[in-house]
């Protein structure tokens, strides 16, 4: 990797991103583009299409999620349920989303154009990650590591195998578009009038991304985070007021989505859920960031494990991880001073924090790593950071190595993971339901279907992370029914009143005294086995 950043600040002369990115020849002086073998064009091409490299496997899966198989028929059967339910969680834009796109089908096997969706945005996001720390500072080789690795965290490997992701990617795209247009706000060569409206747009895009998935929203501190490594240039009280003006943006956006939601909630526009609450117990809180939350986002590519498989592996990446941001902050101290060092450190102690900021306020207690997406991303910015202050005295091709190195292991990582952990095993559970559904004969008298709910032990897959890497679907009352109807219809999509023709029933163990047509025996999830 090449030097990281400039020691002057780049001004950004644009509120739209996207302008941004047409000067950033221009702006970098240090990127050395004279010594770049690919044209930008080529470039921004392999990124955009990476995702979809990653996780065809899992893309292209026939499979579907709990909330697949209802939403599929509540969007059609149901209309406004969705966003109603969205909306009671206070992301009514993500709900407006959904029912948009399970609209447009009713097949299970239709899922992967979502997912397909989901990896396109994701390569957008890439693009859009490496262009921006390119107009902040950053080199070619530490902006392009940065981007890759984004896109293959846990937390994106989540966000390319659920078809109810890809709206989140979107709302992390939105996000960095808010970042840039307050940058552009700040801009002292701006009218009184374009001022304000640069403004107006950096508020309407981060309300609308809070709207559709609030973790997700705080991607704004990304670009931030990269700003503050890369431009040395601001004193530390330059970069507190500069850092409070982000922050109040941020506070606005989120403001403002909390009184729309409130005064939707008052009028009866839609019902607030109960999980929509503040956090009451912060030393509590606290603790449980730390012990699970924090590490989740250290760890990087080993995924957490509620059996603590691997136990060893995942907080011994978690500590290496904390090493080497330790390394940054002294060689930022050492290189460039006291001052440089405490703004290092200050912001490598209250960002991560702050792209975190909506699960601290919220009462649940739920580390999943669909909500550390930004987190993650901040400490990983600080951790190219460092990694490339850390090894700068190496030769060019140790260096260029080493990040090969790291960008095929996650790689590798976020190929496997999603399929192995959620795309196969979701897709078991759906195989042995069509089977089933397959061997049902619909004739004058109404079928009998019972089907027997697996329990945790029959799994297919030893690892398992709360309802993401691992999980099942079918046990629970509601979601066995969902699938069995949701496989009739794509088996014989032409028949009329099919959900009329036959009964359906399931439970831990079969009913006594009972017979029933079609047996569906979940607990042969065991069959398709892995120690994986």
């Amino acid at each position: 990797m090449s030097d990281l950043s400039t020691e002057k600040a780049l001004p950004l002369r644009s509120p739209l991103i996207v302008a941004e990115f047409t000067s950033v020849s221009a702006a970098v002086p240090l990127a050395r583009t004279h010594r770049v073998a690919w044209p930008a064009w080529a470039l921004t091409a392999c990124l955009f299409l990476a995702p979809l490299l990653i996780y065809a496997p899992t893309t292209f899966h026939d499979f579907g999620l709990r909330d697949d198989y209802s939403n599929l028929r509540e969007a059609h059967e149901e209309p406004g349920k969705i966003l109603n339910f969205c909306a009671s969680h206070a992301r009514p834009l993500y709900g407006l989303l959904l029912q948009a796109s399970y609209g447009q089908t009713t097949s299970v096997q239709n899922l992967q154009w979502m997912r397909f969706l989901a990896a396109l945005l994701l390569g957008t996001l890439a693009v859009v990650t490496y262009r921006s720390v390119r107009a902040l500072g950053w080199s070619l080789n530490a902006g392009l590591c940065f981007a890759l690795l984004v896109i293959m965290l846990p937390s994106s490997q989540v966000i390319a195998a659920w078809a109810v992701g890809w709206p989140y990617a979107l709302a992390a795209l939105l996000g960095v578009a808010g970042f840039f247009a307050a940058e552009g706000a700040m801009s002292p060569a701006n009218t009184r009038g374009r001022t304000a409206a640069q403004w107006a747009v950096a508020l309407g895009l981060m309300v609308t991304s809070v709207l559709i998935y609030q973790p997700s929203a705080m991607f704004y501190v990304v670009p931030l985070a990269a700003a503050l490594i890369a431009q040395r240039a601001r004193s530390a009280a330059q970069t507190v007021r500069w850092a409070g003006i982000h922050f109040a943006l941020v506070g606005a956006a989120l403001g403002c989505a909390y009184t729309l939601m409130s005064g939707l909630y008052a009028v009866g526009v839609f019902e607030k859920s109960g999980r929509v609450a503040f956090e009451q117990h912060w030393v509590d809180k606290m603790a449980w960031f730390l012990r699970e939350a924090l590490p989740n986002a250290l760890s990087l590519f080993v995924l957490n494990d509620n059996n603590h498989r691997e136990q060893g592996l995942y907080f011994t990446c978690a500590a290496l991880a904390g090493l080497l941001l330790i390394g940054g902050v002294v060689m930022e101290w050492r290189r460039h001073g006291r001052a440089r060092g405490l703004v290092w450190l200050s912001g490598l102690l209250s960002l991560p924090i702050c792209a975190f900021a909506i699960s601290l306020v919220a009462s649940e207690r739920y580390a999943t790593y669909r909500t550390i997406l930004a987190m993650t991303a901040v400490l990983l910015c600080f951790m190219v950071a460092s990694a490339n202050a850390l090894t700068e005295h190496l030769s060019a091709g140790v260096r260029k190595a080493i990040a090969a190195t790291v960008l095929l292991v996650a790689f590798a990582c976020a190929q496997y993971h999603p399929y192995t952990l959620i795309a196969a095993a979701q897709g078991n559970e759906w195989k042995l339901i069509v089977e089933g559904a397959a061997h049902v004969h619909l004739r004058e008298h109404k079928a009998r279907i019972f089907a027997v709910a697996p329990t945790l032990d029959d799994r297919s897959t030893e690892s398992i992370y709360h309802d993401e890497f691992g999980s099942l679907s079918s046990n629970s009352e509601w979601v066995p029914k969902e699938m069995f109807k949701r496989a009739m219809h794509d088996l014989r999509p032409n028949m009329p009143n099919l959900e009329a023709r036959y009964d359906f029933a399931t439970g831990s163990k079969i009913p006594a005294g009972q017979s029933f047509d079609v047996i569906i025996d979940l607990h042969h999830l065991r069959r398709f086995y892995t120690d994986h």
